[in-house]
Order: structure tokens, then sequence, then C-alpha cells
């Protein structure tokens, strides 16, 4: 829950050794948001590019993948801030001193991460240039996963005043692995850009989630890039043999409220929230796997920019 978390505020002058290609003004402002890991006290921090200007403006929380905050996630503020909106990089691994979870994905969960982008829309909206009803969130990979989750109603209420939503949620190559029966959305667009030859995450169960998500009246598009692989718009390929792999886990909501892997039929969480450990341990020796990959695909890198900024134009900027 981040309702009534305090969130400082306060600015600071990014000093690199050449000029960065950001319209902003002095440099990121830092976001700091206390909050709690494993019973401890952390503090998750921000880099909040804003354009030039003194006028409200919309924003983006772009958040990181498995692999922690990288060149892509600057990039993609870049050419967000060019197009008159803040963009927010969001680092949810710093400060709980973690780099990176491709080998563990519990060392910083989705949830802790989703709690942590309702924090920093929370933060957003408090900002004397964030127009607060048009804060979109954009995720890679494992915060892709995130800005598909946070377009859930249930989770966002549970985290929100009743007023403040996500106005967009855009997830390049999320996992799907989480999938809720007939779920409700929270009315705000949804935007998912898969790569066709993912094995990392998959394509086929944000397919299918997008249907069900549709079928409960969601606004969902789906754009599937031909023969691109797990982080396409990253600058090398890489292969971790040790990489957990979930492409094969779906953990579906029933409609008694309890959660089932799909492969192994295991009940994972119980109808009152409460986590089975041997059902959940039955599930992951039968769908985890190990070994990730991906790369660089050049032509969907290309054409996910250019979905995005339409995006941006259409549902934040009120363009068509």
């Amino acid at each position: 829950m981040v309702r009534g978390t305090r969130i400082l505020i306060f600015v600071w002058l990014l000093l690199p050794l050449a000029p960065l290609p950001i319209l902003a003004q002095g440099g990121p402002n830092k976001i700091s948001i206390p909050r709690e890991h494993r019973s401890e006290q952390v503090t998750i921090t921000g880099d909040l590019y804003l354009p030039q200007g003194t006028a409200k403006v919309p924003a983006i929380i772009v958040h990181h993948g498995s692999g922690g905050v990288a060149e892509r996630e600057g990039t993609y503020a870049r050419e967000i801030v060019k197009l008159g909106v803040a963009a927010l990089v969001l680092d949810s691994f710093k400060g709980r001193g973690v780099v990176a979870t491709v080998q563990d994905q519990s060392a910083v969960t989705n949830n802790e991460m989703l709690d942590d982008a309702f924090a920093a829309l929370e933060a957003l909206a408090n900002h004397p240039r964030i127009d607060g009803k048009r804060v979109g969130i954009v995720g890679f990979s494992k915060g892709g996963t995130v800005a598909l989750l946070a377009a859930h109603e249930r989770r966002a209420s549970r985290a929100l005043p009743a007023d403040l939503r996500f106005a967009l949620h855009v997830a390049f190559y999320p996992s799907c692995s989480t999938q809720h029966y007939k779920p409700q959305s929270t009315g705000a667009p949804i935007s998912l850009l898969l790569g066709g030859a993912d094995t990392y995450a998959g394509a086929a169960p944000c397919q299918e989630y997008a249907a069900a998500l549709k079928a409960e009246g969601a606004r969902v598009e789906v754009t599937v890039y031909p023969g691109a692989p797990h982080g396409f718009d990253t600058g090398s390929s890489y292969k971790i043999a040790k990489g957990e792999n979930y492409s094969k886990c779906v953990f579906a909501e029933q409609p008694d409220g309890t959660w089932k892997e799909r492969i192994s039929g295991a009940t994972t969480m119980e109808a009152n929230g409460q986590r089975n450990d041997a059902g959940l341990k039955q599930a992951l020796a039968a769908c985890r796997t190990s070994g990730v990959s991906g790369g660089p695909n050049a032509a969907a890198k290309t054409k996910a920019m250019g979905d995005l900024k339409r995006y941006v134009q259409r549902h934040l900027l009120g363009g068509k």
C-alpha cells in the first residue's frame, strides 16, 4: 500500500562529462520515495526530466526490467521529453541494494515494483509542473509487467485515492503469467508491444490475456513485431544460462478466488490471499525453466518507438 506515503522531492543537478540531449531544465529532479523492504526502511528514487517552461505538462513513468536502469530507459526518457511530456525514470532496485533480478525474480517482486509505481504516481500528481490526470506508465520486461498490472482496477483501488489512476499503460515485452479472472481494468488505454520471437516472456500469454481484458471492456491494443526477440530495443544480444524463465507459467485466478498454475494445476494462493507454499513449489517445478536470452531488432525498435510516440500523442496530449 502506498496511501499516505510521505514523498520527498528535491533537485539534484546532473553534471555529465558531455551535455545530454534532453530538453530539460537544469538536469533531472531526484524524487525520493520512502519504502519498506524485507522489514527495513529503504528509499526508492527516480530521475524526473521536465520539458522547458513553467506550464503543467503530462508525464510518463519509465520503469525498468530485470537488469535495472540502463541506457534504454534514458533513451526513451529523452524522446518523451521532446514531445513536451515529463519523464520519470524510476529505479526500484538501487535503493534496495539489488543490481538485477534475472537469476532471482523474488529479490524484488513484481508487486513491490507495482507499489513503487503507484507511489511514484502520487508523487507526480503532487508535483507543481505535472498534470496528475495525465500521467502514464511505460515499462520494459519486468517493468512492462508492472505497467500491465497497474491497469487492473482492484490493484489500483487498493493503493491509490479514488480520483487517481494512470492515464496510459504501455508494456514492452511483459510477462503475462499473472492472469486475473474476468479482469476489470481502470478504463485507461493499454498497449502491449510484443516480440514475435520472444522466448523469455513469450507473446502468446499476453495475446490471450489481452483477449480476456477486451471481453471485459478494456481498451487494449496488441502489436506483435515479427521475428523480434525479448529486449528488441536493447543494444546487444545476451544469453544467461541461469536466468529464471517463466514463459511457460500462467498463474490464473479462479472464479472462487483461488489461484492455480496452469501446467501443474497446483493451487498457489488461497481465496483469502494466503500463499500456498507447497502448491507454489509444485507449480514452479512444473513450469519454471532456466535460461533466458534476447537482443536487438532494428526494425522492431524503430517501429516501437514510433508506436509509443503515437500513443502518447493520442492519449496524453489530445492528438489523433
